[in-house]
């Protein structure tokens, strides 16, 4: 049986240097790990915030027009 754990930790950094401060605290974590689960690794990615899109919000119940349904002979 195989298994995969995650751990998901969400930081928030004022700059690259704060950042940094986190992953070199994180890549500690993740070496004192290894002793126990040699495969462990990390990865990191920058999220970055959505800004809200009003061209997109929808005002009210619409209905929902039909779509049809193209059908294909196989063989």
């Amino acid at each position: 049986m195989r298994l995969r754990a995650q751990i998901t930790i969400d930081i928030s950094a004022e700059d690259f240097v704060e950042a940094a401060e986190h992953q070199n605290k994180l890549a500690r974590f993740v070496e004192s790990l290894k002793s126990e689960y040699p495969n462990a690794e990390m990865i990191i990615r920058e999220r970055r915030e959505r800004r809200p899109d009003s061209g997109n919000v929808v005002s009210g119940p619409q209905r929902l027009r039909p779509v049809g349904v193209r059908q294909t002979k196989v063989g």
